[in-house]
């Protein structure tokens, strides 16, 4: 666990870097999310392509 000191240190840090980029900050905050996502419609997408090619596959029986 952190002292108040150096709780107050982190605050400290985080408000300069939100403050010096915002842009980068921002990404960092919702990197995982994001990635999340991705992974999540990159999975769905196998699954529907899947699904297509063992439908085309029937119908062309």
């Amino acid at each position: 666990m952190l002292s108040a000191q150096e709780q107050q240190r982190l605050l400290d840090i985080e408000r300069w870097f939100r403050a010096s980029d915002p842009d980068l900050a921002r990404a960092l905050a919702h990197g995982p999310r994001a990635q999340r996502r991705r992974q999540f419609t990159a999975a769905l997408l196998s699954v529907v392509s899947g699904a297509l090619v063992v439908a085309l596959t029937l119908l062309l029986l």
